[in-house]
């Protein structure tokens, strides 16, 4: 298992067949301090069975600075994972982001699966953070995987962006 960008490797028709989005939703008190970077941990791990043995990866990025208040918000990529089928395929991933609220998501290791991280900073009127981090994850759609792509959407995709039944 590796954590890699698709600079080396031969782009895919990456369509996206889900996402979720975490707005980090702390105290006032702590969202209205000012900030100089966040750091956004991640867990990430895959593994052959349910119950088995997980091999397993943790990262860090650092998030700064806040966008400007009179600018548009725009997403910044955190990490990219990329599975491609070999030899010895995972059956499942599970990416979990500690701080964030919400369980780790625990998938079918579809192939080819590509899962971008991204997050985006900004501050409201009261010049308080919003900090949001989207997870998107992508595949090719051939007809003869639809079954497998369906499923993984409706496991994954927590936004409703995706109608799973028609990809």
């Amino acid at each position: 298992m590796g954590i890699s960008t698709l600079h080396n490797l031969e782009n895919p028709d990456w369509e996206l067949i889900g996402s979720r989005t975490y707005d980090w939703s702390g105290d006032e008190v702590l969202r209205c301090r000012h900030w100089d970077k966040v750091a956004i941990r991640w867990h990430f791990c895959t593994t052959g069975s349910l119950t088995g043995k997980e091999r397993c990866e943790t990262g860090i990025d650092w998030a700064g600075p806040q966008e400007e208040p009179s600018r548009f918000p725009s997403w910044h990529n955190a990490f990219t994972y990329v599975h491609l089928p070999n030899k010895t395929e995972s059956k499942y991933v599970r990416l979990s982001l500690p701080g964030m609220g919400r369980a780790p998501v625990k998938v079918e290791a579809i192939t080819p699966l590509r899962i971008d991280l991204d997050w985006r900073w900004t501050s409201d009127e009261k010049s308080c953070n919003n900090f949001t981090v989207r997870m998107s994850a992508m595949s090719t759609i051939e007809k003869h995987r639809l079954g497998e792509l369906e499923r993984f959407c409706r496991r994954f995709d927590l936004d409703h962006f995706i109608d799973c039944h028609n990809l």
